[in-house]
């Protein structure tokens, strides 16, 4: 999250993909460092464990909603 802010804050768009066994750490970082309400990617966790294939297509499934976040859509 310090990086995000970091480059929020210079003006440059940011999408911050995490794992959703980390959704309560990730959005009290964002409050605690003035983006309350920044909108996160968040895919199925853990990651750690898909093979190629699998992350391949879960970077298709989730690429969507990164273009959304880094647009404003």
């Amino acid at each position: 999250m310090h990086d995000v802010v970091r480059f929020e804050q210079a003006g440059i768009p940011t999408a911050n993909v995490g794992t959703d066994g980390f959704v309560d750490e990730a959005e009290e970082q964002a409050r605690l460092l003035g983006m309350e309400g920044y909108p996160m990617v968040w895919v199925p966790h853990p990651v750690a464990v898909l093979d190629e294939g699998e992350i391949r297509k879960l970077a298709r499934r989730t690429a969507g909603r990164v273009v959304a976040v880094l647009t404003g859509a």
